[in-house]
């Protein structure tokens, strides 16, 4: 009912599983290593125990995408109240073992067979289990049972139980104390944080494509806090409902008002919560109306320094026409106008449908704002397009928006030093020429950002997590040829297209479009300059990350041969160079070297962040 009215694509709130809207928070993730490093560690049994509602269905999605580019088998029970005979039936057609037999002893002698053949091609094999807790004592003494299936020195099987608390409670029986004290990895999912939350809400409406900027109030985030204590199936349906309000008043805010209504009407017109301030004392910290920067770079001197982005001067950034780079830029000297704000306000996307005369845009005031009129979709692509918000920073995500196809490569790049924490005066960069693009590498005394060429496809890419300008093999009337890879967490990859807006795609379906990679480092700990034998603080910041991430055991300030072994460690993990990964800091290792070692730094999802 509300798509039209805020811009969006579709709705953003829907309690059905979608894996679009995958959303990992810092919890999530923890519990997805914790499942991961029991499964490749082969320790035998693993359980993940939540709330319902409280994401375990999601870890389940993100686990099984993550083991599915191992060398893994994988069976996946997802309604386990089968009577025994059911279960290892179950079990076998999820392996695709061909079945023979009706027995007990047919079933598991013949899983045995399959267990023992993928072990000796190497392969790993899972059986997850979802909503274990309707296991029985019986059914679960008989997947015990399957663990004793084992080498002398290795497990056949690796079983991953997922289930509610109360699954807990049946394992704390004394008929299943053998499988009980056979858990190795337990992992208990706790509810989002106010600070994970107001993520997953911004998250779902980035992915719904908002069109207009939907604020939540901190108050109305704390109430939200309260009534669904943090359980992200609560949360869809509290922000549907908040939604609705707003559309009703002609509102783009959800304020403290709507947000208790909207509580009111989900409890049946009970009481909201008397008071969510007692509620937010005991928060670290409240969440900001609007992230007006992805990341700050860490780098006391640059502030100063970056205050004007010109040719020749601080960042001497160079621009090149597209089509001929080795012509100069006859206008280049308007690039020092481009200042960049302390605390730049991020503009409107614009892309919603101007009200008619009667109806005013939402301001919050439900007294003296109509409901605006819902646009009537164009048919036109250039009409549709002309429409778009030009020289505009997005207001969901770093993307830079444009409404002509020439500027879009420099508006792609824009995006990624938006998302490297460099905010560029956009009002500017609309007089430069169309055809005007970064290009080769930028100096200065205090920061390097240099343009570098990707090898290899979007696994390879994606297992960098670094976000990139993709170029596209299939553009079109609504695609442009360069995007944004702005995400990818499990199967969705969401990409930022400058004039046509945020896509999400299927891993599988993107990678068929995949033209090529190309990526903007800014080498924020200037590491481009390191040699072996060098002694400084840089060295030894370097090191001391290298060290967090246990590739190197000692921090001592100097370029030697540990610290050249360690970045060969940080190579091999992350693919860089294949098998020929040598410890040398080579372009892409810096750009990876770079958004590691950044606090928050640009990342396609966020599992390596601080």
């Amino acid at each position: 009912m509300y798509n039209k009215f805020f811009g969006l694509a579709e709705a953003p709130f829907n309690i059905t599983p979608d894996w679009r809207f995958l959303f990992l928070s810092q919890r999530h993730r923890e519990a997805l290593s914790a499942l991961v490093y029991g499964i490749r560690e082969r320790k035998g049994f693993i359980l993940l125990t939540g709330e319902i509602g409280s994401g375990k269905t999601t870890v389940c999605r993100a686990l099984v995408h993550d083991l599915k580019q191992d060398n893994m088998k994988l069976a996946l029970i997802l309604n386990p109240g089968l009577s025994e005979l059911e279960l290892l039936k179950a079990i076998n057609d999820e392996f695709q073992i061909p079945s023979f037999y009706n027995t007990k002893k047919g079933l598991i002698d013949e899983l045995n067979r399959f267990l023992i053949t993928e072990n000796q091609k190497g392969n790993n094999v899972v059986l997850i289990i979802d909503e274990a807790q309707n296991l029985d004592p019986a059914l679960l003494e008989q997947i015990r049972m399957l663990s004793n299936l084992e080498t002398e020195d290795t497990k056949l099987i690796q079983i991953v139980l997922i289930g509610q608390p109360e699954l807990n409670e049946t394992l704390s029986l004394s008929q299943l104390e053998q499988l009980n004290q056979r858990i190795a990895v337990r992992f208990h999912l706790t509810p989002l944080s106010p600070e994970d939350m107001h993520a997953y809400i911004k998250h779902r409406l980035f992915v719904a494509r908002a069109k207009i900027d939907v604020e939540f109030t901190d108050a109305a985030l704390k109430m939200a806090h309260v009534a669904t204590r943090g359980i992200p199936r609560k949360i869809n349906v509290l922000c549907d409902r908040a939604l609705l309000g707003c559309y009703v008043e002609g509102s783009y805010t959800v304020d403290e008002r709507i947000m208790q209504k909207a509580i009111q009407e989900i409890a049946g017109d009970a009481p909201a919560p008397a008071d969510s301030g007692g509620a937010a004392k005991t928060m670290a910290a409240t969440i900001g109306r609007i992230l007006t920067r992805r990341v700050a770079i860490v780098i006391g001197a640059m502030l100063s320094i970056m205050a004007v982005v010109a040719v020749s001067v601080a960042i001497g950034v160079r621009w090149a026409n597209h089509n001929n780079p080795d012509q100069s830029d006859p206008q280049a000297e308007r690039i020092d106008k481009m200042k960049i704000p302390a605390e730049p306000p991020i503009e409107s996307d614009g892309g919603a449908q101007s009200a008619t005369d009667n109806t005013t845009t939402g301001t919050g005031d439900s007294k003296s704002v109509a409901v605006p009129a819902t646009p009537t979709p164009a048919t036109d692509w250039d009409a549709e397009r002309r429409k778009n918000p030009n020289w505009k920073y997005d207001k969901n995500s770093p993307l830079v928006r444009v409404n002509s196809p020439k500027t879009v490569l420099r508006a792609a790049q824009l995006s990624i030093l938006k998302m490297w924490g460099i905010t560029i005066d956009l009002g500017e960069m609309a007089k430069l020429g169309e055809d005007m693009i970064l290009n080769g590498e930028l100096k200065s005394d205090a920061v390097k950002i240099r343009i570098i060429n990707i090898p290899g496809g979007f696994r390879e890419v994606v297992r960098l997590n670094v976000p990139m300008i993709i170029k596209m093999k299939d553009s079109g009337p609504d695609r442009s040829e360069n995007v944004v890879l702005l995400r990818a967490e499990g199967e969705a990859v969401t990409v930022g297209d400058p004039v046509w807006g945020v896509r999400v795609y299927k891993a599988g379906d993107f990678s068929k479009r995949w033209g090529g990679a190309t990526a903007i480092c800014v080498d924020v700990n200037q590491l481009s300059t390191l040699n072996r034998g060098d002694r400084n603080e840089r060295v030894r910041a370097l090191q001391e990350f290298l060290k967090g991430e246990k590739y190197l055991d000692e921090v001592t300030g100097v370029y030697d041969i540990k610290t050249t072994e360690a970045i060969k460690k940080f190579q091999e993990y992350y693919g860089i160079n294949g098998k020929s990964a040598n410890g040398q800091i080579d372009d892409v290792t810096l750009l990876v070297l770079n958004s590691r070692m950044m606090r928050n730094g640009p990342r396609l999802n966020a599992a390596d962040q601080d």
